[in-house]
């Protein structure tokens, strides 16, 4: 993301957002955008934010301190040019209403926000009988279908992303869905989709996020030179990747303190590096936190100190600048990236489902044992 510093600021690129909210006075709101960090204090339940975009672009408001990018005390929404307001509701971020904003609106119509955060609040509410009351059937019969219909809008919405994409060109908020439609697209269709994008949308922070994507696409593949890289350890001693080559595997480990499918797999990866470390495999785990406190917690809270850890923000960059998730083309979390004693990469292994871990266990045996 480039510094608002490099654009024209004047009224045409200025945001003025007015907040309402039931937070007690004094409370701080954290707004991140753009590789800015703002924030404000709730005075008789408002609150004012104002800067420059020189496009509609995605950020974040937390209350408090969290790890999740929406929850209860946090939520992503569009910022665009204008007059803004802002509704939120304390313990209940994720359900924020932002007005003003266009791309904002297109997004929510989009993943049927409305009908999506009645389900979450009903699974919630389950949860809730379920853990006071007991595992009765109907209980669980219900859960299970508010489970089944959550998955059912989630697929709609990328029906509609796709529409969207297809028909809207010119919307900032298009290469956003791209990438988010990336991974389960062909190739061949994510290049058709950019390519129809207008002058200015290529250029935006999302429209060259993809082309990173798509550059980097064929260099991270299964027997590509894996790309270096220096960092500074959770220790504080300095890492580099080539310090490995022909001595040991490494096991790239993409993960966050926020991921908890991530952190359910800590206990086998422990299992695992014990099992192999004698035999030549090392184990660096790359976090995408911001919050060193909460980096280090979670390092201690699930026992994997055992191996080297370090945050993506400390790791060095491309000569292009681009970090690691985007050199290594990661596209969800957990992802893990295998790289033999050549210095090449052996294996993916992407955090979609169970088998990719699964295939990580056997591909190690495989050179192991």
């Amino acid at each position: 993301m480039l510094s608002l510093k490099g654009f024209a600021q004047n009224n045409a690129s200025r945001f003025n957002l007015s907040g309402k909210t039931d937070l007690k006075d004094g409370e701080k709101i954290i707004l991140e955008y753009r590789g800015n960090k703002d924030s404000a204090f709730v005075k008789d339940g408002s609150f004012k934010f104002s800067g420059y975009l020189s496009e509609p672009s995605l950020a974040s408001f937390k209350h408090g301190k969290t790890n999740i990018m929406e929850g209860p005390q946090s939520v992503r929404l569009f910022l665009e040019p204008g007059n803004l307001k802002l509704n939120i509701l304390s313990g209940k971020f994720f359900k924020a209403e932002l007005l003003g904003s266009l791309t904002q609106t297109d997004w929510d119509k989009i993943r049927l926000k409305k009908a999506y955060d009645e389900v979450l609040d009903k699974i919630d509410d389950l949860n809730k009988a379920i853990k006071e009351r007991g595992s009765f059937d109907s209980l669980k019969a219900n859960l299970s279908l508010n489970y089944a219909e959550r998955s059912r809008l989630f697929k709609v919405a990328e029906k509609n992303s796709l529409a969207f994409i297809r028909n809207n060109p010119n919307s900032y908020l298009s290469p956003y869905l791209l990438s988010s439609l990336s991974r389960s697209l062909p190739k061949d269709s994510v290049q058709f989709y950019y390519r129809s994008f207008s002058g200015p949308v290529l250029n935006s922070a999302w429209g060259r996020f993809i082309y990173k994507e798509l550059d980097h696409e064929e260099t991270s593949k299964i027997g590509q030179p894996a790309p270096g890289f220096s960092a500074k350890l959770a220790n504080g001693k300095m890492i580099s990747l080539a310090e490995f080559k022909s001595k040991k595997y490494v096991l790239l480990d993409f993960w966050g303190t926020w991921c908890v499918h991530c952190r359910a797999l800590s206990p086998d990866l422990i299992e695992m590096y014990k099992k192999y470390k004698s035999k030549g495999l090392e184990i660096v785990s790359i976090a995408t936190d911001h919050d060193r406190k909460l980096w280090q917690k979670a390092i201690v809270d699930d026992r994997t100190g055992l191996w080297k850890h370090i945050l993506l923000m400390d790791a060095s960059k491309s000569t292009k600048g681009d970090d690691l998730v985007i050199q290594y083309n990661i596209p969800a979390y957990p992802t893990f990236i295998l790289i033999d004693k050549e210095g090449k990469i052996a294996g993916r292994y992407d955090g979609e489902g169970n088998d990719f871990h699964i295939n990580l266990k056997n591909k190690l045996a495989k050179i192991f044992e």
